[in-house]
């Protein structure tokens, strides 16, 4: 899934490769694989051990030179990737990445916003964690990292670094 969004520009210009990759995938997405993947990766002994690549992605701001429907594709990807780690939702919780997971559905649309709505729900659900609302920092670093730098600027700079950033652009 990572490697999928440096792809995309590679498949705007295979117009057939790229329309049977979408019909494909948006197959699968409608398809209720998630516990299928969950039982395979519990008997694998699969395990996450960090997912601030994968929320990453999920706020690097959309580019203009790919097509909006495979990064939405990717997103949902990802997210849907995201709901068949129950397992691993504590290292989720140890990077302080919750409040961000939170902030998902309000920074997304379609069906990738469905996904960060069931994520939310399956993390409410599946841990001891009472999902509050986000800060009003960190949702505003979120919206920062959705439509300015990523959310690994977010996470590395300070405020005051992080607004020196943006002035500079």
């Amino acid at each position: 899934l990572i490697i999928a969004p440096h792809m995309l520009s590679w498949l705007q210009h295979n117009i057939p490769l790229k329309n049977t990759i979408i019909v494909k995938i948006e197959e699968m997405l409608q398809q209720s694989i998630i516990q299928k993947i969950i039982q395979y990766q519990e008997k694998a002994g699969y395990s996450c051990l960090t997912f601030k690549p994968i929320i990453n992605v999920l706020y690097t701001p959309l580019t203009y030179n790919t097509q909006p429907e495979l990064q939405t594709i990717c997103r949902e990807l990802i997210v849907v990737s995201l709901l068949t780690k129950q397992n691993d939702l504590k290292v989720l919780i140890k990077e302080d990445l919750l409040d961000y997971v939170t902030c998902l559905p309000w920074h997304t649309s379609g069906s990738v916003q469905q996904r960060a709505k069931e994520l939310v729900t399956m993390i409410q659900l599946t841990t001891d964690v009472n999902i509050q609302p986000p800060s009003l920092l960190n949702m505003t670093k979120a919206t920062v990292a959705k439509y300015y730098c990523g959310l690994n600027k977010v996470l590395e700079l300070s405020v005051p670094e992080l607004v020196w950033e943006l002035l500079k652009k």
